[in-house]
């Protein structure tokens, strides 16, 4: 299957520097969207080598034995397994990082990573960067938050709307690099031929509504007008952060 994809990234209007890192590769079918935490630069240092690390794993087990790996799960699909492999080891790399730095100790990085394969898709996240299978006429979150106000949100102490403006909004409950226990999610989809993903840091989803989203992406000419676009709209309500795009879609016909 053909992959089309484009992706973005822009440092926002607020803050110094760039801490989100992308990447995309048609060939792997492998896209992907890092937030730095950390700051001083740190936070993208964070990022770059958790893309980097994740292309490299991959890569690396596209012929291997997925019941050799590390983190083999047998509750997960092959492509959920490598991807879990390759958040691992990201992960690993951060810390030894740190050892190595010890001035970057703060630094983490949240993650969603995208791997299709035919009219699969296989989405794994950590932290609060997002997926979202964008319809014909629908727009829906695959991910869910990692978030102190997505756990509030689930257990009925806040509403949706009450999230948003929450002060604790940005307050992670997962990450990469901070040397705790990793839960990742992973979910596999099944794409139809109107399907697009679109993977995305929290300067978008924080700034641009659902709806707002689903109308850029679905009116735009091509993929590339559809990130320029979105990254554009998180500008013009503010761009209090970093925002990042990743928007891909398969031929399916």
């Amino acid at each position: 299957m053909a992959i089309e994809a484009a992706g973005l990234s822009h440092v926002g209007l607020v803050r110094k520097h760039n801490e989100d890192s992308i990447f995309l590769d048609q060939g792997l079918g492998l896209f992907v969207v890092a937030d730095g935490l950390g700051g001083h630069a740190a936070g993208e240092v964070a990022s770059r080598i958790v893309v980097e690390r994740i292309a490299k794993v991959i890569e690396s087990t596209a012929r291997q034995d997925i019941k050799s790996l590390p983190s083999y799960d047998s509750g997960y699909s092959v492509n959920g397994n490598r991807l879990r492999e390759a958040i691992f080891d990201s992960d690993r790399a951060i810390t030894d990082d740190i050892v190595r730095h010890p001035e970057r100790e703060t630094m983490g990085s949240t993650v969603v990573a995208c791997l299709v394969e035919g009219s699969k898709a296989t989405i794994a996240h950590v932290g609060d960067s997002r997926a979202y299978l964008v319809g014909e006429k629908t727009i829906a979150q695959v991910t869910r938050d990692h978030s102190w106000v997505a756990e509030q949100v689930a257990n009925g102490i806040l509403t949706t709307e009450e999230a948003k403006r929450h002060p604790f909004r940005n307050v992670i409950t997962q990450a990469l690099g901070n040397g705790n226990d990793l839960a990742i999610d992973i979910v596999d989809l099944e794409l139809k031929g109107s399907d697009a993903i679109l993977l995305c840091s929290d300067g978008l989803s924080g700034m641009v509504m659902d709806e707002d989203i689903l109308s850029i992406v679905k009116q735009a000419s091509n993929l590339q007008v559809a990130a320029r676009g979105l990254i554009d709209r998180a500008i013009e309500n503010g761009g209090e952060d970093n925002v990042s795009v990743v928007v891909l879609k398969g031929d399916l016909s």
